[in-house]
């Protein structure tokens, strides 16, 4: 959990991230989903395209749950009144082309964007794309 002074925060907007975070954490694609709105953009930015509509998102999330071994490790956050940012490390598992396990980190920040029914609308993640390589070609998975 980040310092106190490491938070700017709108109330309403922190409760909102606290319930959305739980779904990441937990690893509950339903949960996820049902915090966006129908016309939802998901967009990493690491060459894929957008994710767009709840569906579609929560089919996105079940499957890189069901892919990819990961924990996120908290940083910054800073919330406004229809949105947060928040600078977060992702920790992901995984065995290399040597067959020895490791642990990898990236890296990552999210730019959320909420509606008046506090819906996620849009959410931009940017990824370290060096740290993010780095750790796919040791695990010998193709980006």
């Amino acid at each position: 959990m980040p310092a106190a002074a490491d938070i700017l925060e709108t109330p309403d907007t922190q409760a909102w991230f606290e319930r959305y975070h739980l779904g990441w954490e937990t690893r509950d694609p339903k949960l996820i989903a049902s915090l966006h709105s129908a016309d939802t953009v998901f967009h990493v930015h690491d060459g894929s395209e957008p994710v767009v509509g709840r569906d579609e998102l929560l089919s996105h999330c079940a499957g890189l749950f069901e892919q990819y071994d990961f924990s996120l490790e908290r940083g910054r956050l800073l919330c406004g009144s229809d949105f947060w940012v928040f600078e977060w490390q992702m920790v992901m598992n995984f065995t290399g082309t040597d067959g020895v396990p490791f642990t990898a980190t990236c890296e990552m920040l999210d730019v959320v964007t909420l509606n008046e029914a506090g819906e996620v609308v849009r959410k931009d993640v940017f990824v370290n794309g060096a740290q993010q390589q780095a750790a796919f070609m040791r695990a010998g998975i193709s980006l």
